[in-house]
């Protein structure tokens, strides 16, 4: 089995499942057990409690974040905007980001969490953040009323020197709708969080291998969340994709979308 210099999750997240430690120390296996060379992570402070006596702000949210990317290499920062009702302090947010901008590699928003659609004027000012100081932006799609990846569309057309994610390819359907819009948005990429691998033939079918990088949604289904087929088929290239296209799905899509330099990479093959 041909194993990839570097893996990148692109998609991870520290939140409340069952409890936030528990939480981390999943991350963590998920991390060491499976060489992981880099994840991207967002803290889940959406709009909404998972258990009310633990819910913290979204300041705090950050700098929790932040503290536990530093504790070690190979881990970068999705900042998740709550862009619905709660309340933010862009100039704290800008700071932060200012203060922080080695380990922060893009922005994450979640329109269902939000109930707001990503092309509603509540995202404006964060879309200019992600322009002043160059951020990539990962949106959840899904087949549910806020969460379509034609507004993605809409609003990655609309802000043509932006860079998008579409997370999960459109969660719940058969993907290939969501394929289709890539192809018709060249601002917009797309994730593998819950998307069968064997959705990669038609990824290559339709000249798409450039546009999508692995992500894993872990530790949301528990400990092992890699370790389920549906991402053993990804890690152990089970379709047997060329060397090169196996890379750009694995990594180098990754290092691109949201300028991973390689010098902040774990080399587990070392």
């Amino acid at each position: 089995m041909y194993k990839p210099t570097y893996l990148i999750d692109a998609h991870t997240h520290l939140g409340w499942w069952g409890s936030l430690k528990e939480c981390e120390n999943n991350l963590l296996y998920s991390f060491n057990n499976y060489d992981l060379s880099f994840i991207l992570i967002s803290y889940d402070n959406g709009e909404y409690d998972y258990k009310k006596n633990e819910h913290i702000s979204f300041e705090k949210s950050l700098t929790y974040l932040k503290n536990f990317v530093l504790r070690f290499k190979g881990m970068g920062m999705l900042i998740w905007i709550p862009f619905g009702k709660t309340k933010i302090n862009l100039s704290e947010l800008e700071k932060f980001i200012v203060e922080n901008k080695s380990i922060i590699y893009g922005l994450k928003f979640h329109p269902f969490l939000s109930r707001k659609l990503v092309t509603s004027n509540r995202i404006n000012p964060y879309l200019a953040l992600a322009r002043k100081h160059d951020l990539p932006i990962l949106i959840h799609t899904a087949l549910d009323e806020y969460s379509y990846i034609d507004s993605i569309k809409e609003l990655a057309l609309n802000n043509k020197d932006l860079t998008f994610i579409a997370a999960h390819l459109e969660l719940g359907s058969d993907h290939l709708h969501a394929l289709k819009v890539l192809k018709e948005t060249p601002n917009l990429y797309g994730d593998t969080a819950w998307v069968d691998p064997s959705l990669l033939k038609n990824i290559i079918k339709d000249g798409l291998i450039d546009k999508i990088c692995f992500g894993s949604d872990t530790p949301i289904d528990g400990k092992d969340t890699l370790g389920e087929d549906i991402y053993q088929k990804y890690i152990k290239n089970h379709y047997k994709l060329k060397k090169s296209d196996y890379d750009k799905i694995m990594y180098l899509n990754a290092l691109k979308i949201y300028k991973i330099k390689k010098e902040d990479l774990l080399n587990r093959n070392l």
